[in-house]
């Protein structure tokens, strides 16, 4: 034992001729915090069928569902379906997600979010009539749509688009969902249409807004009403992606500097505002007697249609290409527009009670400012909006 110690004694004198003096070395490294989105173990439901289950894929008069291996977004192949909603009650496609292992969704639901590429073959759309649903070991189901807002560049075309379904949108607390007792997720389809998707996962995702109650509704029954205000309730423009359509400044409120070309391969075209906030907005007592007015700074008169979404109703979408009977010609370049909502074609199918969104598409190379959007009053001949004398 004496020579042991003093063999260490030696060493640790040679310790201190040779370094000088001794380095202070800690015994424990300090820990490192990890994130509650880190601790979850369940961020990965769909890269490639190999590796994960789902069900509902079996062929009927209603869907179609192949898995694709060519043009994968990630993985070796990816899930394709083609539905038609009206031959069957119930189309859905269900992801068994980590072998139904229980998945406790609470410590994240303010910081993430289910994430998604989808594409289709041809064109470009804006709205598919698909929802998601989680279900808990409870038997019971929450779900959530796609917003607009959380669709990058506000389309669906040929290439890969991300898609962000905060959790926090999903209705869970309304349908007294246990999100610490999750069992799986299913895609739901509606109408009719078709869509490839893939690499579905959980990301981490701040959630710029509030869930608005479903009941939440803004009622407008006099006029005029000011529209798109604030940027924040807009969508389809972005520099990230597209130069087309920018924020401008010529006039009062909200407008945007369109600059779209012939050469150019970007067919980004399509902007879009919420009346309110993203709130169901209610026109229902007004809308008979409202047209759209806005004004446009321009050489001439562009080729513009223009669409109105709502949350609910048999007609969920009605629209009208303008012409040169909705423009005024008010000199130096400025023209105002005026457009009837009982000229859009199939108003009376439209719920006005549930007016969601007031979309624009340029139809044409064009070059110039639109803005200065209200609802005003008009009790003239839709077919002649500018010839009234309220105007």
């Amino acid at each position: 034992m004496k020579l042991i110690l003093k063999i260490f004694i030696v060493i640790l004198s040679f310790c201190f001729l040779s370094c000088g003096k001794m380095r202070n070395v800690n015994l424990y490294e300090p820990s490192k915090s990890v994130s509650t989105f880190e601790k979850f173990p369940y961020k990965i439901l769909f890269t490639e069928s190999d590796e994960n289950g789902l069900w509902g894929l079996k062929n009927n008069k209603c869907k179609h569902i192949s898995f694709e291996n060519t043009k994968n977004y990630i993985g070796k192949d990816h899930l394709y379906i083609n539905w038609d909603a009206s031959k069957c009650n119930y189309v859905a496609v269900g992801l068994k997600w980590s072998n139904y292992k229980v998945k406790n969704l609470e410590p994240i639901i303010e910081s993430s979010a289910i994430e998604l590429r989808v594409r289709i073959d041809s064109g470009e759309i804006s709205n598919v009539p698909m929802f998601f649903v989680l279900s808990d070991y409870g038997g019971k189901q929450c779900r959530a749509n796609i917003n607009y807002l959380n669709l990058e560049g506000g389309k669906i075309d040929t290439v890969w688009r991300k898609i962000l379904i905060p959790l926090q949108a999903f209705n869970y607390k309304k349908r007294d969902v246990n999100m610490s007792n999750i069992k799986e997720l299913r895609l739901e389809f509606q109408r009719k249409g078709d869509l490839h998707i893939d690499n579905i996962r959980i990301v981490e995702h701040t959630h710029d807004f509030q869930k608005t109650k479903e009941t939440s509704v803004k009622v407008f029954d006099t006029w005029p009403i000011k529209l798109g205000i604030g940027k924040e309730h807009w969508w389809g423009i972005n520099t990230k992606y597209s130069s087309n359509l920018q924020f401008g400044e010529s006039f009062k409120n909200e407008s945007v500097l369109v600059d779209i070309k012939k050469s150019t391969k970007d067919d980004w075209n399509t902007f879009g505002f919420s009346p309110y906030g993203w709130k169901r907005v209610n026109i229902s007592s007004i809308f008979s007697t409202s047209a759209i007015k806005f004004k446009i700074k321009a050489d001439k008169i562009p080729k513009i249609q223009a669409f109105m979404f709502s949350y609910k109703g048999e007609k969920r979408m009605i629209q009208k290409i303008l012409n040169n009977s909705n423009f005024i010609n008010k000199g130096n370049g400025i023209y105002e527009a005026y457009l009837p909502l009982k000229s859009l074609i199939d108003f009376q199918k439209f719920r006005w009670d549930e007016l969601k969104e007031i979309r624009f598409k340029i139809l044409e190379e064009a070059h110039f400012e639109i803005g200065e959007f209200q609802l005003i009053e008009f009790r003239g001949n839709p077919k002649k909006p500018t010839q009234w004398k309220g105007i």
